[in-house]
């Protein structure tokens, strides 16, 4: 074959640009300081295609993304700081896939990213109270706080008009402040990605109104059907799961097995569990401080440990809660069913709440 001087200059080109060069960025902010707080009996109608419901613990917003595109990458970005909120509570920011306003609260929600909030991120940073339990190895209280996940293997639901939410479980007035935002990234070599199908399964965290924490787990596992129009050789279950319920014997506290079967068969068991806690520390100002015994040299001395220090189901004060993606393999055309078990969930009592936020959906080729 004959290369000519402009192939070969073309070919040149690309050799020597570098890798920012290749790449096409575009940023699509979402929520742009956006007030999250409990406002009983608050709720608005869509205006400018947002919407807030749940008392102002849930704001949604149609957002129009390009409905074809070359993105080969995706990423989520939430900034949040405390607005008077001193609490630690579970959030979650999502996409509802061909959803329709009238119907929001029965279309089966994506997660993006979920998070936790921590205890009062840059609100508390400067009492006095508050300077004094800082421990020697924080130089500094953080003015905020900010997670950032890679969701490329959502791109396939991430293009036309869609509704995005926002949501923390937040019982104070006071609330959080929070930016939200979408960054794509395009090859200039326009090569269409592949191209992949996901099926939403389930979520349990209550984030519509009338919806409460699911303490169901207690008595019996969740079980989804779906249907596949072909075979598929490589199918990908993204599971995502969080124990809660502050008491000191509760789930939250308490290690508890969680169990996937497909087609009454178990393909996964595991225990969600965070024992780093503490590296999260400098994001928690208003977090309760006790002393605990502990040996230094030979004597037991007195130590501080904050409750945020504390492991838990899952989730640590201040992080965001990564899927954990169960290899299905190969699955045949035709209707399955998945089933959700946590044989050792604690009951509900009049004294102790306890519930579980698990959501999952499957990815194919």
């Amino acid at each position: 074959m004959k290369i000519s001087t402009s192939m070969l200059l073309g070919c040149l080109l690309i050799i020597s640009c570098s890798h920012n060069e290749m790449i096409s960025e575009k940023t699509i902010t979402v929520f742009d300081k956006q007030t999250i707080s409990f406002s009983p009996g608050m709720e608005t109608d869509a205006l400018d295609n947002m919407v807030s419901l749940g008392s102002g613990r849930l704001v949604l917003k149609k957002i129009q993304l390009p409905k074809k595109n070359y993105y080969h990458h995706a990423q989520a970005t939430i900034r949040l700081e405390s607005t008077g909120d001193p609490w630690d509570k579970s959030g979650s920011f999502f996409i509802l896939p061909g959803a329709e306003l009238e119907n929001l609260d029965h279309t089966n929600s994506v997660e993006l990213l979920r998070f936790i909030t921590p205890f009062g991120v840059g609100y508390f940073n400067d009492q006095e109270h508050i300077q004094k339990l800082k421990p020697s190895y924080i130089p500094r209280w953080e003015d905020d706080i900010t997670w950032e996940t890679d969701i490329s293997h959502l791109l396939p639901i991430l293009e036309g008009e869609v509704w995005l939410g926002l949501y923390i479980d937040t019982w104070s007035n006071e609330g959080w402040l929070v930016d939200v935002s979408l960054q794509f990234d395009e090859h200039f070599v326009r090569i269409q990605p592949p191209q992949k199908d996901i099926i939403p399964l389930l979520n349990t965290t209550p984030m519509f109104p009338g919806q409460t924490g699911y303490d169901k787990f207690a008595s019996m596992p969740i079980t989804k059907t779906f249907y596949l129009e072909q075979d598929y050789d490589d199918v990908q279950l993204y599971y995502l799961t969080t124990g809660h319920g502050g008491h000191s014997t509760g789930d939250e506290f308490t290690k508890r097995l969680n169990v996937i079967s497909l087609n009454n068969n178990l393909v996964k068991e595991f225990i969600p569990w965070r024992d780093d806690c503490a590296s999260f520390r400098r994001f928690n100002p208003s977090s309760g401080v006790w002393m605990t015994p502990a040996e230094w040299k030979g004597e037991i001395i007195q130590e501080r440990i904050a409750s945020s220090d504390y492991s838990r189901s899952g989730w640590c004060p201040g992080s965001d809660v990564p899927p954990v993606i169960v290899e299905l393999g190969p699955l045949k055309k035709g209707q399955h069913s998945i089933t959700f078990s946590i044989p050792a969930a604690q009951e509900t009592t009049k004294e102790f709440f306890n519930f579980w936020n698990v959501s999952a959906y499957l990815i194919f080729d």
